[in-house]
């Protein structure tokens, strides 16, 4: 696949799994009232400054980074624990939204997101992270780098946002 044609199927990718992944987020996302610690769910919105459950109330929202974007191009701790415990042990500490930052090289540059996971971390010898990410998460371990990106953003939804409408 030419350069070109992959950056622009990288981008379309972005521009509409982005809003989709924001907006699904939002609308499952376990929110805290600000003056209680009575938990509430459903549809957020912007009121002036503030971010508002639908019954007008102020939220807060409380994300943790998930580091995705390094030279193996593969979310970290991947190798440790499965992709699914992480995103309970994530969810069981009181957060409610993730922010998985995303390996823009894999977009730019062919041969990376040609590799495998296997192989991107082969290329830095890191064969017991091979050994981790088989035992652990061996859905991925063959798939291309963006494939197992966009894999481990399904299940972190799944996790984070128990029920999405259909409407």
């Amino acid at each position: 696949m030419e350069t070109g044609s992959r950056w622009w199927c990288m981008m379309v990718f972005t521009i509409i799994s982005v809003p989709i992944i924001a907006i699904s987020l939002f609308l499952g996302a376990t929110v805290k009232e600000v003056d209680s610690t009575e938990a509430v769910t459903g549809l957020l919105r912007t009121d002036s400054r503030w971010i508002v459950g639908q019954d007008g109330r102020r939220v807060k929202l409380a994300c943790v980074n998930w580091v995705s974007h390094l030279e193996v191009a593969v979310a970290e701790g991947l190798s440790k624990k499965p992709v699914d415990e992480i995103s309970k042990g994530i969810k069981s500490m009181g957060f409610n939204c993730v922010r998985l930052t995303w390996p823009t090289l894999l977009a730019t540059n062919d041969s990376l997101a040609s590799l495998t996971v296997r192989s991107s971390f082969l290329r830095f010898g890191l064969l017991e992270s091979v050994a981790g990410v088989q035992t652990n998460n061996p859905s991925i371990v063959d798939l291309p780098l963006l494939q197992a990106f966009q894999a481990s953003q399904l299940i972190i939804i799944s996790y984070l946002i128990p029920l999405l409408p259909n409407d």
